[in-house]
């Protein structure tokens, strides 16, 4: 139905409401449908590019920001001493199950990678932990199996 048939069968129907309406969603839907150009330019062969973005970014400063949601505190961190570096490899050797790599970094604040770099699970541990995972893949039925297979073949294509 054209708008000009549209206001005619409104205008008969008498109704402002739904003339309002109509008039509200089409006007909505003609500035969906429209396109913001910024600028137009002629080029060197005739051609006209259109921006649908301005040329230059407003410019941004800090004042025109909203406030943080919390301040930024960089991370104090302390420099580790030998003492440390040694009482770190001593416990992670003692026992791994317990002095794990996250719970050392807490202890010691540092990140987690240095954890790993200073004090590596000792070879008894690894091998124990991966024991532990071939029982599991052992336990595992063929189907699980299968979408594990194929989720690590997936993970390879990325």
């Amino acid at each position: 139905m054209s708008g000009l048939a549209l206001g005619r069968v409104l205008k008969a129907a008498g109704s402002t409401w739904l003339r309002q309406t109509a008039a509200m969603s089409s006007a909505a839907a003609r500035k969906s449908l429209g396109t913001n150009v910024h600028y137009t330019e002629t080029l060197d062969d005739g051609s006209i590019f259109v921006s649908r973005v301005p040329k230059e970014m407003p410019a941004v400063s800090v004042a025109d920001l909203p406030p943080p949601v919390r301040e930024y505190k960089p991370a104090e961190r302390k420099p580790l001493t030998a003492e440390l570096k040694h009482a770190m490899a001593k416990l992670r050797n003692e026992d791994p199950a317990h002095w794990t790599v996250s719970r050392l970094a807490k202890k010691f604040d540092v990140p987690s990678q240095v954890v790993l770099m200073l004090a590596p699970s000792p070879k008894w541990r690894r091998e124990e932990v991966q024991r532990q995972a071939d029982q599991e893949w052992e336990k595992m039925g063929y189907k699980k199996r299968l979408i594990r297979i194929n989720r690590l073949r997936r993970r390879l294509l990325w």
